[in-house]
């Protein structure tokens, strides 16, 4: 998993205060043998500034990173609204990934129970806004099947 300095400084920035959000950040960033950190522009194939999205820089930093690396997968807690079309539309290869369905393919594969994954998605649900969608409610029902 590669993932961009400006989301590291993001998560920086949300691990100082005191609510669940913090404590995502946090968990993340204990999590640093787990992903490696590059920096989109420093390479050849990119452009040598951030280009205008209409996305945050952490966004748009992840979508050139991706492209340059031709990865397989674009991991985002975006979807459902005005920023989906819009990641999906610059994104060359990769297939977009959403948090919610990332939990439920790692429970499907045995990495954590389905319990557990229902308690990460009904916990983060309503601070993320996915409490009344129904792409997640279709996964949760994926955790029964």
């Amino acid at each position: 998993m590669f993932v961009p300095p400006e989301v590291i400084a993001e998560l920086r920035d949300l691990a100082q205060y005191q609510d669940i959000h913090a404590a995502a950040a946090d968990n993340v960033l204990a999590a640093r043998n787990h992903y490696a950190v590059k920096d989109p522009y420093e390479r050849d194939e990119t452009p040598d500034s951030r280009p205008t999205f209409g996305l945050d820089d952490g966004e748009t930093d992840g979508i050139v990173l991706a492209n340059a690396l031709a990865v397989d997968g674009f991991l985002t807690d975006e979807f459902g609204g005005m920023n989906f079309p819009l990641i999906h539309a610059v994104l060359k290869r990769p297939r977009i990934v959403s948090a919610p369905r990332l939990i439920v393919d790692h429970a499907r594969n045995g990495h954590l129970s389905h319990e557990a994954a229902r308690t990460l998605i009904t916990t983060i649900g309503p601070h993320r806004s996915w409490e009344n969608s129904p792409y997640v409610t279709r996964l949760l029902h994926r955790l029964d099947e």
